[in-house]
């Protein structure tokens, strides 16, 4: 009777390619090496799957990329394994129905979910004697690689950023031309599918490297000048949702692109992980210790609630505000310059807190990545790890006038509007004839809402500095 093969289990997460996938490299380079097999094997993780902000869109996403990702390697004569359940008892059982498994490779994530859950994974397979081989690969700099000279985590990002472009990038790992078929014992099991509230992306590694081709070719040369044009579909790369994912190696892109902005661009991807990594805590609290406490309202009253209600259908009288959750709400995605004026709109000018917005962006974002989401809404309230300073406030109607001039990002996402002359088009409240189904008045006055804001900051800060005066004595 001839003896089974190895076989080496490739266990994916937040990684949905096979090109620069280190963890894919290590097990072909294992079975290669003592004429094994290797069995790709994504679990559909009910853990995650329940949570709120995992909504059908981003569900229906991440499925279809599933999807794509069977194909990819159905076209390699290979096969992708799915499960669903209890992640550490879906992958024991297959260990158990596969047999003489070797090891057992992953691209590292670092929330603290995820460790616990690949600690108890670890162990599990220990039990079987299977090894376990964590890999990099879903950053360009995994977190705790990018120090000081002492050796020290940064907490400001310019200071990480000049490391960070200094540092010597990991090199691009192939992808396989060709894989063994998997043993026709396993069930290669199916995949569900979640119906989503709006038309998706194309999915799969394929579509990502795609529009990395195409924004190189269309948008790179001019990102500098237009990233904060939300007009202009060419203005940013719009690779977020396929960074999520992990569609797209961002490595991959470090090396394709040869605008420095842009590839410097992607350092918040790996600042923000690094923070998160280092203080989970930061996920639902300030980081910065002085903002503990701050009165945000809340969202559950009867006033706050109207008016977050009004800021997520689109109808604060604010049309850059207003376009921009348009856009949210019917297609997932938020151009970068928009997704500020809209968070500084909801923070400060209506005074809610911003975890309130954070989680509303996450469960509408399908690059909804909790580390840059938490960091970016962070970063525009005033409390993050290096902050945007509380006093600045994004005024919607200058920035629309400053960015989209001629109202063009506005009238895509509010027809109401299509008629309105540029000169009117972020103040449509000032005309005589005002345009019909659209409010005739701003949900709050843009000084009243920015004093009422900074003042509350000033007040609760100086609070705050004289508390610890008294502590000190």
């Amino acid at each position: 009777m001839a003896q089974a093969k190895p076989v080496h289990i490739v266990w994916h997460r937040a990684e949905l390619r096979t090109h620069d996938h280190p963890a894919l490299n290590h097990a072909l380079e294992l079975a290669k090496a003592d004429g094994g097999v290797v069995v790709p094997v994504v679990i559909i993780d009910d853990a995650i799957f329940s949570r709120s902000d995992l909504t059908p869109r981003r569900q229906a996403h991440f499925l279809e990329n599933v999807r794509a990702l069977r194909e990819s390697y159905r076209s390699l004569g290979a096969n992708l394994v799915v499960r669903r359940g209890d992640v550490v008892k879906e992958l024991e059982m297959l260990v158990r129905e596969v047999g003489h498994v070797a090891s057992a490779h992953v691209v590292s994530t670092y929330t603290p979910y995820a460790k616990k859950r690949d600690e108890k994974a670890r162990k599990m397979l220990a039990e079987h004697k299977v090894e376990w081989h964590a890999h990099g690969g879903q950053y360009t700099h995994e977190p705790g690689e990018v120090l000081t000279n002492e050796g020290k985590r940064y907490g400001v990002f310019g200071a990480y950023r000049k490391k960070w472009v200094t540092l010597d990038k990991p090199d691009i790992v192939e992808a396989p031309e060709k894989m063994a078929p998997l043993p026709t014992k396993i069930n290669v099991g199916d995949i569900p599918r979640v119906e989503s509230d709006i038309v998706l992306p194309e999915a799969g590694e394929d579509a990502a490297l795609g529009r990395l081709e195409w924004f190189l070719k269309n948008g790179e040369k001019t990102y500098e000048k237009t990233r904060d044009e939300p007009g202009r579909e060419d203005s940013t790369s719009r690779l977020s949702y396929y960074f999520n994912i992990g569609a797209l190696s961002p490595r991959l892109a470090y090396y394709q692109s040869k605008n420095e902005k842009w590839r410097a661009e992607l350092t918040w991807w790996d600042f923000y992980a690094d923070v998160m990594e280092r203080c989970p805590e930061s996920a639902t609290q300030e980081f910065r210790a002085k903002w503990l406490g701050f009165p945000w309202r809340d969202g559950h009253d009867k006033a706050s609630k109207a008016d977050l209600e009004k800021w997520k259908n689109a109808e604060t009288g604010y049309p850059l505000v207003d376009a921009g959750m348009r856009e949210l709400n019917q297609t997932g995605f938020m151009q970068n310059r928009v997704r500020m004026v809209c968070a500084s709109f909801l923070c400060k000018h209506l005074l809610i807190d911003w975890r309130v917005g954070e989680e509303i962006f996450r469960g509408l974002l399908l690059c909804g990545d909790r580390n840059q989401n938490v960091g970016n809404w962070q970063w525009v309230a005033g409390c993050g790890v290096d902050p945007s300073p509380y006093f600045r406030i994004f005024n919607p109607t200058s920035q629309g006038k400053k960015f989209d001039s001629n109202g063009d990002y506005v009238r895509r996402w509010i027809p109401e509007l299509k008629d309105v002359p540029a000169k009117s088009i972020y103040e449509p409240w000032k005309m005589r004839d005002k345009p019909k189904g659209y409010p005739t008045e701003p949900i709050i006055g843009l000084e009243e809402g920015r004093d009422r804001f900074a003042e509350t900051a000033r007040q609760f800060l100086r609070e705050k500095r004289d508390e610890a005066k008294r502590d000190e004595k």
